[in-house]
């Protein structure tokens, strides 16, 4: 895994440019640790285009020099930089050989330069993996950028008459004098509903980020692009000629097949196990397939049990016979949320962040790579927020209003499976005039919905009104499930879930891999009828039974359980009183966008037991937060810094 940044420009103002660049790669340096390395294009024509290019490396295949960056072809007027890991890249180095190409060098990097000689912009259409990359091309004097399919790996640009700027992250980019910090308003409102924003957008008016699956062209000064060269078609409507069965080998063997595909290293290798399905999945494969006991990692807290996963994750480790270590750990959230940030760039509104960032952490004491079981729930349909969805589509109307009124009556609490805080956010906040699976469909993104349409309208200053989520509701003929898988794959999964992966792991200088997202799998999945993803009450169907003989019963049998924190209780205690510091204050950066006798409201709400507001008092904060470090520069946070964790 490595940071790639850089810059095209066609102009010589007064500014050290090569400063700029090494300014640049310093800030990345946690995504690659090992080696940082440039190449600047010669001094041509006065006024013709000229790369700059930055690359921090991670040594994880190949770790001689012949594997470094940026990388030339043979002719060395095609420079490439990369981050990532290409799963098909020996099969096709052996067709680039076989077409005259030389290899050098035992990486996949190589594999890439070679194959846009041969094939130009179609190579991104032959590599299969998680990447993103640059490539320049000296004699055209034009740069090809890419991402890969499902978004694991990041990549932002800014582009203006005089330079096109690119980098992993934000922080790189923001650093360099020409472009400008400046907040982008339509973001907030997209932030505040979803705790994300979606590409092209970022939170920083002129810089953009490249969607999952596209390619961008800068030829000439003018680019051309985002242009999409992939899309997962979600379509259970198609006719499936095999048997369930059938169907569950298929997915087994796809499985076993993207695991092995991952286990390409040559430094420590491991995996994360938290106790769920999937997790415990891609440890049930990867001990097969290896010879040496599986090196495994969870994490604990003991703010509260209903968080803790680390009974189950101990049951797999035994079923497995790994080497596993639990790391109980005690948060101090507060100091270390300004650390998340930096990492992120952006508010960013799941608190899964934490964990993930502490696992990750402490995982990276004792290896380089580790598996996880990231998109098993995106691509098998295992959320319960799903099968509420298709339950709600058939549920009369007053049957929420009934729920709604029960609810209120339950016991208020913070824990993971609160009855009353679940019960009232399936009733729902208002009713829809919409039917059916499209009434359910506007159902489920009013549930995901940090703050709904009304409460926006009380929050925001200068709310001009519109959900951000109503292009998503327009009426649509395919069954339900489908368009909320196709939702989630297209939003949730490429801007929290891999988002949060991704900076997480790269804050602990760690590669993470997640099999539940090969492209096979994923196009066999998305043509599977909906009753082999939900059956009943039994979400992830297929996938259970494919795996139903090597995962404990105790872990099949098991409610979904998601991978948060207790946000509710820290709000009642050291994060409310962070909130009510910075937050509920006349000086507050928010305080231009937010009304605070709204945010007071529901802060006293919340204090009182009156109603669980921390997810939404997180969101406020972070984005509180983010304004603040926006105004002092990229590098104020020591990007080598080393968090202590008490474990």
């Amino acid at each position: 895994m490595c940071g790639i940044s850089g810059f095209v420009t066609s102009e010589g103002r007064d500014i050290n440019r090569q400063d700029a660049l090494k300014s640049m790669a310093s800030l990345l340096r946690h995504r690659g640790p090992d080696e940082t390395n440039f190449y600047v294009d010669p001094a041509g024509i006065s006024g013709a285009p000229r790369a700059y290019l930055g690359h921090n490396r991670l040594r994880i295949i190949d770790l001689t020099a012949s594997a470094s960056q940026p990388m030339p072809n043979e002719a060395r007027d095609c420079w490439i930089v990369f981050n990532g890991e290409i799963y098909n890249y020996t099969e096709l180095k052996t067709e680039l050989k076989a077409r005259g190409h030389v290899f050098r060098s035992n990486s996949d990097t190589e594999v890439i330069i070679h194959g846009y000689e041969e094939y130009g912009d179609d190579v991104v259409t032959r590599i299969d993996g998680m990447f993103a990359f640059a490539i320049w091309d000296s004699t055209k004097k034009r740069m090809l950028l890419a991402r890969d399919r499902t978004g694991k790996k990041p990549l932002y640009y800014a582009h203006s008459s005089r330079e096109f700027t690119f980098a992993s992250e934000i922080k790189s980019i923001i650093s360099c004098p020409w472009i400008e910090k400046k907040v982008l308003l339509d973001g907030i409102v997209e932030y505040l509903t979803l705790g994300y924003v979606l590409a092209p957008k970022t939170m920083y008016e002129g810089i953009q980020e490249l969607p999952p699956a596209t390619r961008l062209v800068l030829e000439n000064g003018f680019l051309k692009g985002p242009e999409k060269f992939w899309d997962l078609k979600i379509d259970s409507r198609q006719e499936f000629m095999k048997t369930e069965d059938e169907a569950a080998e298929d997915i087994r063997r796809l499985l076993t097949g993207a695991v092995e595909k991952r286990l390409a290293s040559e430094v420590p290798l491991g995996a994360f196990l938290s106790g769920g399905i999937d997790s415990s999945i891609i440890v049930a494969i990867m001990s097969r397939l290896l010879k040496t006991p599986v090196r495994t990692f969870s994490i604990g807290f003991g703010e509260d049990a209903s968080f803790d996963e680390t009974r189950y994750a101990e049951i797999a480790s035994r079923r497995f016979s790994t080497r596993h270590t639990t790391f109980r750990v005690n948060v101090d959230a507060a100091s270390i949320l300004e650390k998340l940030l930096w990492h992120h760039d952006q508010p960013y509104g799941d608190s899964a962040a934490i964990p993930t960032y502490l696992v990750c952490s402490l995982a990276r004491r004792h290896v380089t790579v580790a598996l996880n079981g990231d998109g098993g729930d995106e691509v098998f349909a295992g959320y319960d927020r799903f099968r509420a969805a298709l339950f709600a589509q058939n549920t009369p109307e007053f049957m929420f209003r009934v729920a709604r009124v029960v609810g209120r009556f339950l016991p208020a609490g913070y824990g993971y499976y609160n009855l009353r805080r679940r019960l009232l956010r399936f009733a729902g906040r208002q009713n829809n005039n919409a039917s059916g699976g499209n009434r359910a469909f506007k159902r489920f993104l009013e549930w995901i919905s940090i703050f709904s349409e009304d409460m926006l309208s009380m929050l925001l200053k200068d709310y001009a009104g519109g959900d951000p989520l109503n292009g998503f509701a327009q009426k649509n003929s395919r069954p339900l499930l489908d368009r909320l898988l196709d939702f989630n794959f297209h939003t949730y999964l490429p801007y929290d879930l891999n988002a949060k992966m991704d900076r997480m792991s790269m804050a602990a200088s760690l590669e993470t891999r997640s099999p539940f997202l090969d492209t096979a799998l994923i196009e066999y999945a998305a043509k599977l009828p909906a009753r082999l993803k939900i059956r009943g009450r039994v979400t992830k169907h297929i996938l259970r039974k494919a795996f139903r003989d090597q995962i404990p019963a105790e872990i099949l049998k098991r409610p979904k359980h998601g991978f948060g924190m207790p946000l509710g209780l820290w709000f009642k205690g050291a994060l409310g009183g962070m909130f009510k510091d910075i937050v509920l204050t006349s000086r507050a950066e928010s305080a231009a966008y937010l009304n605070a006798d709204f945010l007071e409201k529901i802060f006293n709400e919340h204090q009182k037991g009156v109603s669980d507001h921390g997810y939404r008092l997180w969101t406020v904060l972070q984005f509180e937060m983010w304004l603040k470090m926006i105004k002092r520069p990229a590098g104020n946070l020591m990007h080598t810094e080393r968090l202590k964790i008490n474990a």
